[in-house]
This record gives C-alpha cells, sequence and structure tokens, in this order.
C-alpha cells in the first residue's frame, strides 16, 4: 500500500509537470502569434488555442508579468511602450467596447450645431460611428477612413483635409494639411494620442508629422477633448503634442485605474468617465 501511495504522488508530480511544460509551450505560441499580429482579443485566443477564458486570462497575465505583452480591456497587444507601430485595423481590436463608449460619450457633449474637428485614430472613428446622433454638426478631420464613415451614415456637411497620406493611422499630413487647417476654426476638436503622461501631465504621440496636425488644430479650437482608453496611460510617445493646461478635458473608460483618476481629478481637466 505504501508503495501504491508514494507511485501515486510521483504520478501527479509528474502531471504538474507536463501540465506546467504544456502551458509553457502555448505561452510562447500566444507570445509569438500577438508578436506577428500586433493585437488579438481573448475571444480570439480561446478560439484558436482551444482553451477557456480562465486558462487564456492566466496565460496573458504570466506573460504581461514576463514583459513578452501587454494586456488590455478585452485582449492583448504587442510589447511596445506606445501603440503606433500597430495597423489601424490592429489599433481597432484593441479596446473596442471602451472605444465605443468613449465615442457615445463624445458626441453627448455636443449641442448639435458646432464645427467639429474628429482627429484621426481608431477612437475618433467610434465618434464618427455616433455622428449621425448630431447630424446638423459641420465635421472636419484629416482621416480618409473617418470621412468614409461619415458618408456611409448619409451625412454631407464635413470636410476631409488632404495632403501627405500617413498609412499608419489613414491620415493626412504634411504642409498641405497644416496651410488648410489654419484658415479654420472648430468649436470642438476631439483629439487621439498614443500615450498620457500623467507625471509631465501632456500626451504625445508617436508620428513628428501628425504631431504637427494636433498642434495646428489646437491653436485653433474653442473646447480640446482628449479621447483616449485606459491602456493609453504610460510614459511619453515620441512626439509631445500638448500639456493638460491646453486642454479642456478628457474622455476615458470607466475602468481607468483609480490611481490615474485621482491624478487627473488635480489636474485642471473635465474628467468625462464612459
Amino acid at each position: 500500500m505504501e508503495r501504491d501511495i508514494l507511485w501515486d504522488r510521483n504520478d501527479a508530480k509528474m502531471n504538474m509537470s507536463d501540465n506546467f511544460e504544456l502551458a509553457a509551450v502555448r505561452r510562447g505560441k500566444v507570445a509569438d502569434l500577438v508578436a506577428i499580429r500586433g493585437a488579438m482579443t481573448l475571444r480570439d485566443l480561446c478560439d484558436h488555442f482551444g482553451v477557456s477564458d480562465a486558462t487564456m486570462r492566466r496565460d496573458l497575465q504570466a506573460l504581461d508579468d514576463e514583459g513578452r505583452v501587454e494586456r488590455t480591456h478585452g485582449g492583448v497587444m504587442r510589447k511596445t511602450s506606445v501603440l503606433g507601430d500597430l495597423s489601424n485595423d490592429q489599433r481597432k481590436a484593441v479596446g473596442a467596447d471602451e472605444k465605443r463608449r468613449i465615442g457615445l460619450a463624445a458626441i453627448e457633449l455636443l449641442n448639435g450645431d458646432e464645427v467639429v474637428f474628429l482627429d484621426a485614430g481608431t477612437t475618433a472613428h467610434a465618434v464618427a460611428v455616433e455622428a449621425i446622433k448630431k447630424p446638423k454638426c459641420t465635421y472636419v478631420t484629416t482621416s480618409l477612413g473617418i470621412a468614409r464613415k461619415l458618408q456611409s451614415h448619409g451625412l454631407t456637411d464635413f470636410y476631409l483635409i488632404g495632403g501627405a497620406y500617413e498609412p499608419i493611422n489613414d491620415s493626412f499630413a504634411g504642409t498641405l494639411a497644416i496651410e488648410a487647417l489654419r484658415s479654420l476654426s472648430f468649436d470642438m476638436a476631439f483629439i487621439c494620442c498614443s500615450a498620457i503622461d500623467l507625471k509631465n501631465r501632456s500626451i504625445s504621440v508617436a508620428s513628428e508629422a501628425y504631431s504637427q496636425v494636433q498642434k495646428e488644430v489646437l491653436a485653433t479650437s474653442r473646447l480640446k477633448y482628449v479621447i483616449a482608453d485606459s491602456s493609453k496611460f504610460k510614459p511619453s510617445a515620441f512626439m509631445r503634442t500638448a500639456a493638460f493646461s491646453q486642454m479642456s478635458g478628457i474622455i476615458t473608460n470607466r475602468e481607468t485605474s483609480e490611481s490615474n483618476l485621482a491624478t487627473l481629478r488635480k489636474s485642471k481637466l473635465e474628467l468625462v468617465l464612459a
């Protein structure tokens, strides 16, 4: 009997070791897949590897702790300081529900007759999805995808600013865009960013060219709101666009950590939680 018990214990240890090794192999494959695709949802990863939500959440937490990936609400993305190197379609998969809520909250800030600048970015795209709720506003954007979304809603009172095409965020920048923006003024600007630096109280983007576009917009806008989900609270991206003192407010999702919210409340920014 004693021998049987010892055998069972050894067998259990072997099974635990095998399970650990299998989990380690799977996690390595998860990290490799995310590195290739840039970003994935939890549901897609579960379907791809045939595991439960709980198992995949443990895998993602372990990979995040090791610094191999970065967890987001509802998924995961390639480990990077900012989202600037991910494609527009990949960024849309990150925090899709949070961006949808932010887009709705942004539209609700409008009275319905303003001239509104919609920045280039997936969160601004979420605002454009809701623009049909305020059809009498005049919308201006540098984003080709956002212009198409406005058109698909049947909106006709919008302007697309042209210039040099920036494929990373499907937008236009450069001197032609800058000159066009200098002749305009906006009641409201919804500004996207790659990073919100709470320590230095500033926002930044990964593209130098697009940073100049944002600076021109901010200079000619009466109200200026940063629209960003909680994954954007991280160290600065390549180009600083504006300090908090230059902004009117920030719209972010309600899952943002209490420590980050506390810091925002100490600033003079209006805080809108979606």
